[in-house]
């Protein structure tokens, strides 16, 4: 599902908690690095997003964050703040190109790297990594 964070809202907070766990601590990022991807550019989604990918109205930028049962995409329409949460066991990576193309049940996200960087096939390989390990548990 994805959510409108824009305004606080506990409810949310603790869905996406039990979707895909609590944010890892700062002790944990020290050791393991990077939880977060750089930014990438919204080339195609469904319809879900409301996201028109041909206007130049505002910026289609989002990020990842790696949670310890699954990740959140972070984007924005406008002024409103909205995520994605996937959970590892419906989470569908695939690298097409020079596009990432996330999927879970019912949508998917064709996304490009705003700026290459060879830190993005390092997060991405972290990610796969996570997914397997959680999908052995």
């Amino acid at each position: 599902m994805i959510y409108n964070i824009t305004r606080t809202d506990r409810n949310i907070d603790r869905a996406v908690e039990q979707l895909v766990g609590k944010r890892f601590g700062l002790i944990y990022k020290f050791k393991n690095g990077s939880i977060g991807s750089k930014p990438y550019v919204i080339s195609k989604c469904t319809s879900d997003f409301n996201i028109n990918t041909e206007s130049q109205a505002y910026e289609r930028k989002c990020n990842i964050e790696l949670r310890p049962r699954g990740i959140i995409i972070h984007f924005r329409i406008k002024s409103s703040s909205f995520i994605w949460p996937i959970a590892y066991d419906v989470l569908a990576l695939t690298l097409l190109d020079q596009q990432l193309v996330v999927s879970d049940d019912t949508r998917e996200a064709q996304l490009i790297p705003h700026v290459k960087t060879k830190k993005d096939s390092s997060f991405l390989q972290k990610t796969m990594e996570y997914q397997a390990a959680y999908l052995r548990q």
